[in-house]
């Protein structure tokens, strides 16, 4: 009988034991392969950074020689400008091939710009027909050799030190033969050296645990597996980006390629203060933005409930008005964007169209600032309305309706049970799309952009911070201002929506 049971035990700890091992060797085997595939990535970027600095540094000695000899020239031998320029370009394309095998034989900087100098120099003494300038041309050559060479190294050396493998990986393209090993090869070491600590921190419980231990973490493995990529993803497509917001906000003047002039707050100071003088956009989008969000959540929420309310009664053809409600949902904003902008036209706009029915005159809406944010408020409710609408149906439909009965067994009005009744009752439901709007509408974009033609607004007037956002980002290439920008953005919406749950906690109905 016990050996029954010891059987039975050891068949259970078996799996896990299993599950246990088989993790160290994947794990081990998915190091090595994404470590090797990154170092190949790294070698490989490298050998091309090398080229790069190679091709540089005989572009740079060709140019470099012959601007330096020519400046030389000409201040030796005034009025010889067309000699100069004919006899060292008749030499710059036997100069280029002959920098090149000296750069590919390793010659130091100052030999090849002395060799250069002294090549370019025979050309221009061939071309000069005067015999005092061409002696006077060789004196001077003779006297400024050493600091003309030193010129010319110094300004090779600078584009050697520019070339740097960020540089290089930037300049890939997508056809090239590896460029998915070269441009991640980053990612690739780091996943390489997690697997690979994640295999041996493995093995180290392996050697120190027993045969029960053992089963024990290959059962708590096993969650592991089903969450992992799910995990991963998070981590890649959120978890990274934020953080790297975060630190780039803080690197002043950062550029695409890597480079920033320091760390500081530099980037922050410049989005809140502006440039003296101009207009802080930021600001004004800041302010228009609240503005957006004050007008079009309030008004989206209240005109949400009531068609909801409408649409949930037992009415004839409520399914086709659902339908029609809903289908904007489903439809492209920035269609929709193009349509709205007929609509607002000042000459063809089915607006202009109904308010002349009335006696109204025709209204620039698109063209005059003082009805932009109107019209951004109109078709922001109107692209709200449809998301909102379905929340708040469903939750009037998750209501009781023996609630309602009894309230219509009491004699109870209508408004009185939608007051004391379905509005306390829905009240988690317009919490929840009270806050959902508002973050929606602080990232306020596509509606400027489609609306006013992809500026923010008739006079630059309806930046968002969104927009100021894709502003310093996209024209200005301005990374770091536009993530100090996109962190300052998240600041307001963390504080508003915590000072929304804490109205809603002390939301009561009598």
């Amino acid at each position: 009988m016990q050996a029954g049971s010891q059987a039975i035990v050891n068949r259970r700890k078996r799996p896990g034991v299993r599950r246990m091992m088989a993790h160290m060797a994947v794990f081990a085997l998915l190091g090595a392969a994404l470590l090797g595939m990154g170092l190949y990535g790294y070698r490989a970027l490298d050998e091309r950074t090398a080229e790069q600095k190679s091709i540089a540094r005989v572009d740079v000695h060709l140019e470099a020689a012959s601007e330096e000899v020519q400046a030389l020239a000409r201040a030796a031998a005034p009025g010889s400008d067309g000699e100069i320029r004919t006899g060292v370009d008749s030499r710059k394309r036997k100069l280029k091939e002959s920098i090149a095998s000296s750069v590919a034989q390793g010659l130091p900087n100052e030999q090849i710009a002395r060799e250069s100098a002294d090549y370019l120099l025979g050309g221009v003494l061939r071309r000069v027909s005067d015999e005092e300038k061409g002696a006077a041309i060789s004196k001077a050559f003779a006297e400024g050799m050493e600091g003309l060479a030193a010129r010319i190294a110094e300004k090779v050396a600078q584009a050697e030190s520019a070339m740097s493998i960020a540089k290089a990986r930037l300049s890939l393209r997508v056809t090239e033969p590896g460029y998915a090993l070269m441009y991640y090869y980053m990612p690739l070491l780091a996943a390489g050296a997690f697997c690979l600590l994640f295999a041996g921190a493995l093995f180290f419980l392996w050697l120190r645990y027993d045969e029960r231990k053992r089963a024990r973490v290959g059962e708590l493995l096993e969650p592991v597996d089903y969450l992992l990529p799910f995990f991963l993803g998070v981590a890649i497509f959120t978890l990274y980006p934020i953080v790297r917001v975060v630190i780039m906000s803080f690197q002043e003047r950062y550029k695409l390629e890597g480079t920033f002039t320091g760390w500081g707050f530099g980037n922050y100071q410049y989005v809140i203060e502006g440039i003296d003088g101009t207009t802080n956009y930021f600001l004004q989008g800041l302010r228009n933005t609240f503005l957006y969000v004050i007008y079009t959540v309030p008004i989206s929420t209240a005109l949400a409930i009531v068609i909801a309310y409408l649409l949930n009664q037992k009415l004839r053809l409520s399914a086709l008005f659902q339908t029609a409600y809903f289908l904007p949902m489903v439809t492209s904003i920035t269609a929709v964007g193009l349509v709205w902008r007929w609509i607002f036209n000042r000459d063809f706009g089915v607006l202009n169209a109904l308010l002349s029915l009335l006696g109204v005159d025709k209204i620039n809406w698109l063209q005059q600032a003082s009805h932009s944010m109107s019209v951004l408020v109109i078709f922001g409710i109107w692209s709200a309305l449809p998301f909102t609408i379905i929340l708040l149906l469903s939750g009037l439909q998750n209501i009781d309706d023996t609630f309602y009965t009894v309230a219509k067994v009491d004699g109870a009005r209508q408004m009185r049970i939608f007051r004391r009744i379905t509005l306390p009752l829905l009240s988690p439901t317009i919490g929840l799309v009270l806050i959902i709007n508002s973050i929606s509408a602080f990232k306020v974009f596509t509606e400027v952009n489609v609306l006013f033609n992809g500026s923010p607004g008739p006079v630059s007037n309806l930046y968002t911070v969104v927009y100021y956002i894709f502003d310093m980002l996209r024209e200005k290439n301005e990374l770091g201002r536009s993530a100090a920008a996109a962190i300052i953005l998240f600041v307001f919406i963390l504080l508003f929506t915590a000072l929304q749950r804490l109205l809603q906690r002390k939301w009561k109905y009598d």
